[in-house]
């Protein structure tokens, strides 16, 4: 399908769905005078038929043709880079725009993302062309070689190349309009329905205090309900034309990379995107905001940049390299604007081998000068308010607090059961509990799964005690923690790694054991947790 033909089918699919607007209106109008000629007169039951209508069409008036739309106007999200700033990055862009013959963008911005894309700043809804953005996405920079990155915006010049960009303002244009009016009638409709659900509900209390039966009567969002169901059918059939025309531009704009940057940079940079975005959401999780409820954050610029020590990490490494070459087999989504990455990758490695390999292999964060700076302030204009409280501290300060604020937490439970039963929320106070024979007390007060709750006798201590030998360890844990006789290392390749002192660890698995027998002994932890160095507590009557 052609550039124009696609543009005169998404104009056409916008307009028709302004004209079912007006045609559900012009047929209201036009029954209700029909209804009006045949009778002769004015009746009592053509009011009730105008009422219908004017409740019919309202909705489709203050929804469709009323509501304002907000416009997406104010900066642009990200990071401004300059060409004074970045011009090793804009050496490539420019490069890049030259080989496709396309207009270069007027500015790029960095964004947090595991994206790139291309704005056009145009008018009457993509027609005339305007002002012309690229947005790169950080983890793309840290995650990808110098050839892969030119990979990926060699694919964003495809779309400027093919047009797409101006097409895409059509397709965005009625997409919103489209999802404005389907969401504002579904509001509408619950809206509509909660009202009728409370009515019914009185209705049916008032029959109950009179000894009647309540009416099964449900409420279902009236003519709201009905107009939703019907502009959603048709955006649906939008939806499947618009989106099959965006996944036709995807497959031109990747043989435009294969083309520009080499067929095996492009398919190299397609395989690692999926797992690039993986990395990403995983290091955010696991690494960056591990210290997020304590107050902690790593390094100015290390929010985002500690992504390359993961991606550095010789096991995380194999990990993700193996995930590339492991991509997931799924059908394309009629409603999806991307076909499946699979299909792509298939579509660039079965072209003929044009010999150039993978293109450079220096680090793309290379073209970034002063990238910690510049990550710094992708920080500053990216993270949420809230992160301007927190404390910046190194990594290895970062994982120990961090850490043991997740240890105290973890053990928060066993502290509120002990200082119910009148005793220190400590690991001694705990064994304290053991030795005055209330561990089974203790236990009692702590969370339970419904089995444990309707245990009795042998099989209840057989589930608490896994549950004491677990508090009893999260106890130790905290106190040596605390007292700077253990903590956490920080380890890129898995877990934070808890090293205790040297010899406790062997000893501890048969200390807890010990303690929570049948018949108890807590002597071997006491000892154990002395021997460590943490003080013994006065002896107290329990």
């Amino acid at each position: 399908m052609s550039t124009s033909t696609r543009a005169v089918t998404a104009v056409a699919l916008l307009a028709g769905f302004y004209l079912l607007a007006l045609g559900i209106l012009v047929g209201l109008l036009a029954l209700d005078v029909a209804l009006y000629q045949a009778s002769g007169q004015l009746r009592p039951g053509l009011a009730k038929i105008w009422a219908l209508s004017a409740a019919i069409g309202y909705p489709v008036v203050r929804v469709v043709f009323l509501t304002r739309r907000r416009k997406d106007d104010g900066e642009l999200p990200g990071v401004r880079l300059t060409r004074e700033q970045q011009p090793a990055l804009w050496a490539m862009v420019d490069r890049i725009a030259e080989r496709t013959g396309v207009r270069g963008p007027a500015e790029i911005r960095l964004v947090p993302e595991v994206n790139a894309g291309v704005l056009e700043e145009t008018r009457l809804l993509g027609l005339v062309p305007g002002k012309r953005h690229l947005v790169i996405g950080a983890p793309l920079l840290i995650g990808l070689t110098e050839g892969e990155l030119e990979s990926v915006l060699a694919h964003e010049f495809g779309h400027y190349s093919n047009r797409d960009v101006r097409l895409a303002a059509l397709t965005v244009a009625g997409r919103r309009a489209v999802l404005h009016t389907v969401g504002g009638l579904h509001h509408r409709a619950d809206r509509h329905q909660a009202g009728e659900a409370a009515k019914l509900a009185a209705k049916a209390e008032k029959r109950l205090a009179k000894g009647r039966k309540p009416s099964d009567q449900e409420a279902t969002g009236g003519v709201d309900r009905v107009l939703a169901g019907l502009f959603t059918l048709y955006a649906k059939l939008y939806f499947r034309v618009s989106e099959a025309v965006g996944r036709r531009q995807e497959y031109a704009a990747d043989l435009v990379a294969a083309q520009l940057a080499g067929r095996d940079a492009t398919a190299a940079a397609l395989r690692k995107m999926p797992v690039l975005d993986s990395a990403q959401d995983f290091y955010l999780s696991r690494y960056a905001t591990i210290g997020w409820d304590a107050g902690l954050l790593p390094p100015p610029g290390q929010v985002y940049g500690g992504l390359l020590d993961l991606l550095s990490d010789p096991k995380r490494r194999q990990e993700l390299a193996d995930h590339a070459l492991d991509l997931p087999e799924r059908e394309p989504d009629p409603y999806d604007s991307h076909p499946p990455i699979g299909l792509r990758v298939a579509a660039i490695e079965a072209l003929p081998d044009d010999g150039r390999g993978p293109g450079a292999d220096t680090p793309a964060l290379a073209l970034l000068h002063d990238a910690e700076r510049v990550l710094t302030e992708l920080e500053v204009v990216s993270l949420i308010p809230e992160a301007a409280g927190k404390q910046r501290v190194e990594w290895p300060e970062l994982v120990r607090r961090a850490m043991l604020a997740h240890a105290r937490e973890a053990a928060a439970p066993a502290g509120r059961a002990l200082t119910a039963l009148g005793l220190p929320a400590t690991v001694h106070g705990l064994l304290d509990a053991v030795d005055a024979g209330r561990a089974w007390e203790f236990t009692d007060r702590m969370p339970k799964s419904e089995q444990a709750a309707a245990a009795t006798g042998r099989a209840a201590r057989e589930f608490a005690r896994p549950v004491l030998r677990e508090e009893l360890g999260h106890a130790a844990v905290v106190a040596l923690a605390e007292a700077g006789l253990a903590g956490w290392e920080l380890s890129w390749s898995g877990p934070a790694e808890l090293h205790l002192p040297d010899g406790f660890e062997d000893a501890f698995d048969a200390a807890l054991d010990a303690a929570c027998a049948d018949t108890a002994d807590t002597a071997p932890l006491r000892a154990l947790l002395t021997g460590a160095g943490l003080p013994s507590p006065a002896a107290r009557t329990v």
